[in-house]
């Protein structure tokens, strides 16, 4: 089976997104007068927009030469889940490394996004979503609550949600299904506002970033070295052959390394963030 890198590089990016506007108190956003800060009767951020949502780390590994789809069901219990999440939920995914060179992940950036559109009969939310990967990838999936911080799980061992993973000719493993949390804000969709572009199949603008890590250990700054590194010598014989054998050997060396090293890649900033304890006993 081929291997590809554990974490492929980000797409490169235009230019860095520009600084964020001091924050508003809602109520001086409700009685803007500036006709330049609404739209409509929106407001130039949409406060209502913040969320906190779980996410996992997940392995994707297609069949040797071929792209394979994984479908993705998120299915949650909204009246064991917390005060305030309402009926607004929200699924999707990340590439692996979309915190390594920067602090912020953008809608453009979603490989997958889906969400639920005002009230849902019944009394599981159901999620469903679909990504497609050609090389052996690690994506992030966030999924939970649109429009209301998380308020704690409940106590007790009730399942409060899951999320199912359907391969389509391949094979998939979570790294950690239960990673930590993220903070999401959708903004409006003001045409000069600008936060790293929009999801291509709906008019939203949302920025993400991690905000907890439930293990300092699995996260690695994005210029420290994999755990284990073989560097393994290519050989310098008469014979070419024996060269092409060692750089194979490398290769695959390279490639194991990779897979073990079940870390995610955030910048330096996040990585000393999450490796802080922050709680200390006295």
């Amino acid at each position: 089976m081929g291997c590809g890198p554990a974490l492929p590089a980000p797409a490169p990016r235009d230019a860095a997104p520009p600084a964020q506007p001091a924050p508003v108190a809602p109520s001086q956003l409700a009685t803007a007068a500036s006709p330049d800060q609404r739209i409509g009767s929106r407001p130039w951020v949409d406060v209502s927009g913040t969320a906190i949502v779980g996410f996992g780390v997940l392995r994707l590994v297609p069949d040797p030469g071929k792209k394979a789809r994984f479908d993705l069901r998120y299915e949650e219990k909204p009246g064991d889940y917390g005060a305030g999440a309402g009926d607004e939920f929200q699924l999707f995914v990340l590439p692996g490394d979309a915190f390594a060179k920067k602090t912020s992940a953008y809608a453009d950036e979603f490989l997958t996004f889906t969400r639920t559109h005002g009230s849902l009969s019944g009394t599981n939310y159901v999620l469903r979503t679909s990504v497609s990967v050609a090389a052996e990838t690690t994506v992030l999936v966030g999924y939970g609550p649109w429009t209301a911080p998380d308020s704690g799980r409940p106590a007790g061992d009730k399942p409060v949600f899951r999320i199912d993973v359907i391969p389509h000719g391949g094979a998939f493993e979570w790294v950690e299904s239960e990673a930590g949390e993220l903070i999401t804000n959708n903004w409006t969709n003001r045409p000069d506002v600008e936060r790293g572009g929009s999801y291509a199949k709906e008019s939203m603008w949302v920025e993400v970033r991690p905000l907890i890590l439930y293990d300092g250990r699995m996260v690695r700054a994005a210029d420290e070295p994999v755990a284990a590194d073989p560097a393994l010598d290519f050989g310098t014989g008469a014979d070419p052959r024996d060269a092409l054998d060692r750089k194979e050997q490398c290769d695959d060396a390279t490639c194991f390394a990779n897979r073990a090293d079940r870390r995610i890649v955030m910048t330096r900033e996040l990585a000393e963030k999450f490796r802080r304890v922050p709680i200390r006993w006295r």
